[in-house]
């Protein structure tokens, strides 16, 4: 069988050879309108021989596949993911191995198809694959000057889908990523057979942004791990692609790890809900034949294999991430809202978010739970739950009221508060009733070191209406920054539902000359082991860029972030972005270069003119006045990350001191007589837009006043208990929050002495 599909290959070459069709353009062979969803041979079987990559086992997976239901929910692609290969032939025609696939792979595909599926095969545009290099498998085979060959071959064999992989291609070869998969994507393009076409270079070089012309889908991260911890910083690195992707062209998260290694249940739930948040390709990298009913019956979950599937092909957004809480959406074709409440953190806790957090048009909706199936409440305001450790809540949002469902009273509330400060936060409560609502109150928990008063009082709110309410939130020193949701419900006397309270905690603005490296993140990404080091290179060692040591600033692996809050009150930021010595120009094939930005707010401030390579740096003076959230990104300036030590220099940082403002206020002190004694009568009149907090001291003792509001007065009187009052000072105290800071100012006001 082998024999007879190498001479259907050649034939088919001669005949390309004599009447060549025109090149190739762009992409556009119709292919994976929607995610792909499979199979993939690698996390199961390696490339172990005997009873592992054979023929058989792979029609035996096929079997599997039809007989716990995967193929009617659309997973319908069989990969061999390599290992099938035994060099070529004096026409040039991969031969397979013999002892693996005694019949050759046509065999194989015949038999995948007949199951009503399809088949994937493995190649790479270098000269050694993955388990040439890692594996010790031989011999050493792939498709670099056999590009045309391979995809004739491939269309012989009957191949539905060719992932190509980079695996790290002889650099004598000189071949570059966007060359290398063109060459195959136009040879793929030349055959008569639709053949999806996944490339994967792990990332390294952002292919979101240059492989939708080229390919179907790629990979955007390194190989997955079948650990908990490796498939939330996959989900992290996923955050910013959402524009990237879509019918067509998907970025390509990786396998799913089902039931491999250390994860849980609730971690392969989860890990199965956020990949189809990301309409992410759905490939098994698992013994589909060891999945518990269980399992299968996640994996076969419609309601979310159709989100996944949706047609509009929308990846879902990040809109909250704070202390391992994560809220994701993305709207469906149907003008529905898909959103997903994540649990990162070993620990039940509350994730919420609001309508219009997610960017909802409409005014009311019905919340449905993808897991159960089943409609749950109404919503005009919130969406919350409280989810177990690792846990993902899955909601679909449909615009409109169920009348039979509950969830006609929500609310939902944001603001922001620095470490150690004091804000309120309006929340609006709006009632669906068909009668007024009487007698509701706010009632708002702990979470991340953030407080809030708690409960709120509501006022009447007619049916059909809403009001708004001002909640007295305080941060500690060390609460969590990011978005902290606090556990929240609305109480009346006819039930309670849950409301959400999201409260965004940021460091206090940097004040005075500073640099970056000293002050809070609130985030990072890191493109090699730990995180940013602060002022160390990748290596901890000191950043060192053409000799020259800094004793300042910032070492990284590309591709890096760092996002530094600088809440308006900065102005200049200076340093330089260059390649650490350490690198030592890297080896004979891998050379380090970079590039990188710096944006403010998601505007560009700053670019490299040209790609900074070993003992390069190119510095910059940036003006940040007025951005609130500044964002380093080191990024490669080549094929690969390898090498590419990135250190932001010094990064100095001027910044105005803060000024707080003046609390104003009218305050009279008056010396009366009651009863033959003195008193000191005090009078205070709030002259401030805000509400502020008094307090007043005396000789004569301490008294206080809480939230007074603007336009109103408070009145103390102080008894002397002496006919005689000599006079004095009185020290008066206001605070008041604004602008998620604690303000404070001080004032003595005199007053005369009185004999009664």
């Amino acid at each position: 069988m082998l024999g007879t599909v190498a001479v259907a290959a050649v034939t088919v070459g001669s005949l390309l050879a004599i009447s060549p069709p025109a090149p190739a353009e762009a992409l556009d062979n119709g292919l994976a309108d929607t995610p792909p969803m499979g199979w993939n041979s690698w996390n199961q079987f390696y490339c172990n021989g005997g009873n592992g990559l054979t023929a058989a086992a792979l029609m035996n997976v096929a079997d599997e596949i039809v007989e716990k239901g995967l193929q009617e929910v659309g997973y319908e692609y069989v990969v061999l993911d390599d290992c099938f290969q035994n060099g070529r032939d004096a026409n040039g025609v991969l031969k397979v191995d013999p002892t693996r696939f005694p019949n050759g792979i046509k065999p194989v595909a015949d038999y995948v198809h007949s199951k009503g599926l399809k088949f994937g095969i493995y190649s790479v545009p270098g000269t050694k694959t993955c388990a040439n290099l890692y594996n010790g498998y031989t011999p050493n085979i792939g498709s670099y000057g056999h590009e045309q060959i391979d995809a004739e071959t491939f269309a012989a064999w009957g191949v539905d889908y060719l992932k190509y992989d980079w695996c790290y291609p002889d650099g004598s070869l000189n071949l570059t990523k966007q060359q290398a998969f063109s060459k195959m994507r136009d040879e793929l393009a030349k055959v008569d057979r639709d053949i999806v076409y996944a490339i994967s270079e792990y990332g390294d070089s952002a292919p979101w942004t240059w492989a939708e012309p080229i390919a179907n889908l790629w990979r955007t991260t390194g190989d997955i791990a079948p650990n908990w911890g490796s498939i939330t910083s996959i989900i992290d690195r996923q955050a910013e692609l959402h524009p990237y992707s879509g019918p067509g062209h998907w970025n390509d998260p990786d396998m799913l790890q089902f039931s491999n290694g250390s994860l849980t249940y609730a971690q392969n739930k989860s890990h199965l809900a956020m990949w189809s948040m990301l309409a992410a390709p759905l490939f098994l990298g698992t013994d589909v034949g060891a999945l518990s009913d269980a399992e299968v019956a996640l994996l076969t979950n419609k309601e979310l294999v159709d989100i996944d599937q949706d047609p509009l092909g929308e990846q879902a957004r990040r809109i909250s991430n704070g202390e391992g809480l994560q809220v994701w959406t993305r709207e469906l074709a149907d003008g529905d809202l898909a959103v997903a409440l994540l649990n990162t953190t070993g620990s039940s806790a509350t994730v919420s978010t609001s309508l219009g957090a997610l960017g909802a048009q409409d005014d009311v909706y019905v919340v449905r739970d993808v897991w159960s199936h089943s409609d749950l409440y109404n919503t005009a305001a919130a969406i919350s739950a409280t989810l177990p450790a690792y846990e993902t809540a899955v909601y679909r949002l449909s615009a409109g009221m169920d009348e039979h469902l509950p969830g006609v009273v929500g609310a939902s509330g944001s603001g922001r508060v620095e470490q150690s400060g004091r804000t309120t936060v309006p929340v609006t409560v709006h009632n669906l009733l068909e009668v007024p609502l009487v007698g509701s109150r706010l009632e708002i928990g702990t979470a991340g070191g953030v407080t809030a008063a708690s409960p709120v009082s509501v006022p009447e709110i007619a049916a059909g209406g809403s009001a708004t309410v001002t909640v007295d939130i305080e941060a500690g020193a060390t609460a969590t920054i990011g978005d902290v949701s606090l556990p929240a419900q609305i109480v009346w006397e006819g039930g309670s539902e849950p409301a959400s309270v999201v409260v965004k905690v940021t460091p206090s603005a940097p004040t005075g000359e500073t640099y970056l490296s000293d002050l809070p993140w609130l985030a990072t990404t890191n493109g090699w082991t730990g995180t940013p080091r602060r002022d160390l290179s990748q290596d901890d060692h000191p950043l060192t860029v053409d000799g020259t040591v800094y004793p300042k600033g910032i070492g990284s692996n590309a591709v890096s972030t760092v996002d530094v809050w600088l809440g308006g009150n900065c102005t200049v930021l200076s340093g330089a972005l260059g390649v650490d010595d350490e690198t030592n120009n890297g080896n004979t094939t891998l050379k380090p270069s970079i590039s990188g930005s710096v944006t403010g707010d998601g505007s560009t401030l700053w670019s490299n003119s040209s790609v900074i390579r070993y003992k390069q740096k190119e510095a910059f003076t940036i003006d940040v006045t007025g951005v609130d959230r500044l964002r380093l990104t080191a990024d490669i300036g080549g094929d690969t990350n390898a090498y590419d030590h990135a250190d932001w220099l010094t990064m100095s940082l001027s910044c105005a001191d803060i000024v707080d403002p003046e609390l104003s206020s009218a305050v009279s002190v008056e010396t009366r007589c009651v009863a033959g004694k003195g008193v000191l009568a005090v009078r205070i009149d709030n002259e401030n837009d805000v509400p502020v907090d008094i307090r007043i001291d005396t000789d004569y003792g301490t008294k206080s006043f809480a939230d007074i509001a603007s336009g109103k007065s408070g009145f103390q009187v102080f008894s002397t208990r002496q006919a005689t009052v000599s006079g004095g000072n009185v020290s008066i105290v206001l605070s008041a929050e604004m602008n998620g800071r604690t303000v404070t100012t001080e004032k003595e006001v005199p007053y005369s002495g009185k004999s009664c």
